[in-house]
């Protein structure tokens, strides 16, 4: 991989390491280096609380990442040791920071979400982009939607955006991104146990449920309706009902909310796999797998939600986090252990 800080070149780093995720505002980056006091490059990267720019890119030229420096060890002693220096993508601070008071008051009256991202991103220099997927929910207006002062500005977009049934994420460029993962693309790869890679389940039974109920109160326009629905998911071979309250919304989320209550749960159904090589993926690409040793008697589509990349002098590691496609669109998954 190649380093860029500040838009110049860095030549001499160690260990890097990239953790990619899907549905996360923000990658995160780590490479050891040893500091030269007199070298004017050195003198940008490892000035402490400076957070210079840094992108990180494939051996062929191909941006994975863009981001800032955020932590740093630095040593002084008779044997010199290497610098870890690690940080996130440049809207990772969103993750860190809540709305700053030139943006009170915290009610939006009338605002899309899209209107309200670009407010509360602008004061740190973020842009925003968003898919053609998702254009319409984007632009669609809140009527009245409020921050919690104590609250980051991530969480509170991350729950304006999940009622539209938006994923929100970055791009390579560092920008927030609006979308929705297309789950109808051709696969990239078809893994089986003959590719002689690691794959492992990582299932918690405990956060699935078999029948997903969401109940809205009546409201004030319509005081004697009570809304209900409630969707199954064929994966749980037991009865395990779970039943939630819908406080706000439109009468006809009851459904849409029940879909994404189940489609959250599905997270908790990881296949994880470890190879020795560096594959031409990113989080939101479709994948086929079959395996029987991991009861995968069929090929069975997944989607890449995360992967961490790690090069050393010995070569590339890759660690992938497989979830189905239904994970990010309420869909209802087909029972891939029938």
């Amino acid at each position: 991989m190649k380093i860029k800080v500040n838009g110049s070149e860095f030549l001499f780093f160690n260990d890097i390491t990239i953790s990619l995720a899907l549905d996360s505002i923000a990658s995160s980056f780590a490479f050891s280096a040893r500091f030269n006091p007199n070298n004017p490059i050195h003198k940008t990267l490892f000035r402490p609380l400076s957070f210079p720019k840094v992108e990180i890119f494939k051996d062929d030229g191909t941006l994975m990442l863009t981001g800032e420096v955020i932590n740093q060890n630095q040593k002084s002693q008779a044997e010199p040791e290497l610098t870890t220096l690690s940080g996130y993508s440049t809207t990772g601070i969103l993750n860190d920071v809540n709305i700053p008071l030139s943006l009170y008051p915290l009610e939006s009256i009338n605002r899309s979400l899209k209107e309200i991202a670009e407010r509360f991103i602008a004061p740190f220099d973020l842009k925003l982009v968003i898919d053609s997927s998702v254009t319409k929910e984007a632009n669609q207006v809140f009527k009245k939607t409020s921050a919690d002062p104590g609250e980051t500005i991530e969480n509170y977009l991350a729950e304006l955006a999940a009622q539209r049934n938006i994923v929100l994420g970055h791009d390579e460029k560092g920008r927030l991104k609006m979308y929705r993962p297309n789950t109808k693309v051709q696969p990239k790869y078809f893994f089986n146990k003959e590719n002689g890679y690691q794959m492992s389940w990582a299932v918690n039974g405990q956060s699935l449920h078999s029948n997903i109920g969401v109940i809205r109160q009546p409201s004030d326009e319509n005081p004697n309706v009570s809304l209900q629905d409630e969707v199954k998911n064929p994966l749980v071979g037991k009865y395990r009902p779970k039943v939630s309250i819908l406080s706000s919304g439109q009468q006809t989320d009851t459904k849409k909310t029940a879909n994404n209550y189940m489609a959250s749960e599905l997270s908790a159904l990881t296949l994880q796999m470890d190879m020795e090589t560096l594959l031409n993926l990113i989080p939101g690409d479709i994948v086929e797998v079959q395996n029987d040793e991991v009861f995968l008697y069929s090929r069975t589509r997944f989607m890449v939600s995360a992967m961490d990349i790690k090069q050393t002098e010995e070569g590339y590691k890759t660690s992938l986090d497989l979830v189905l496609p239904e994970t990010y669109t309420g869909e209802t998954p087909k029972n891939i252990f029938a």
